[in-house]
């Protein structure tokens, strides 16, 4: 059988050579494991859409935080002025009706809680199931091959 020879590692049978990398993702609360193929890695730090999203509006957040507090007193006193400005201009342009009153007949009751479903079993064995990974992207399946295996030193 051929081999595929990884300079990081032992060498990896052909029939194992869908090569995934593991990735953490950067988004703090998250921090979710995942793999990539080599085909879908182009370099991402989060694992989902929403996680990067959320991320880039943490980014932005600290950033406008940041320049705010660059301004000093002039600058603070000036995006104050302009707040005023803006929420005046919106008030103005307020058109709608008030809410109206609740209905007697209005039902609002909560439906009862559902019962706890049990999990089912796992249809392969956690051993079979526990070396084969997917593809965060394009649900390819294959093995990943930890590139740091641990070394046993010998130290007397």
């Amino acid at each position: 059988m051929p081999v595929v020879q990884c300079s990081l590692s032992e060498p990896v049978p052909v029939a194992c050579g869908k090569v995934f990398r593991q990735w953490v993702c950067h988004f703090p609360p998250c921090g979710a494991v995942f793999y990539l193929c080599r085909h879908c890695d182009r370099g991402q730090r989060y694992c989902s859409l929403r996680c990067r999203q959320k991320s880039r509006r943490l980014q932005r957040r600290e950033a406008n935080h940041r320049y705010h507090q660059s301004l000093g007193l002039e600058g603070r006193l000036d995006h104050r002025q302009r707040q005023r400005e803006n929420r005046q201009r919106l008030k103005a342009r307020v058109t709608d009706q008030s809410s109206l009153g609740t209905s007697p007949c209005a039902n609002l009751t909560v439906p009862p809680a559902r019962e706890p479903v049990e999990a089912t079993p796992a249809l392969h064995p956690p051993s079979r199931r526990a070396a084969e990974v997917v593809c965060q992207i394009c649900g390819r399946r294959g093995r990943w091959v930890n590139p740091f295996p641990e070394v046993k030193h010998d130290f007397r």
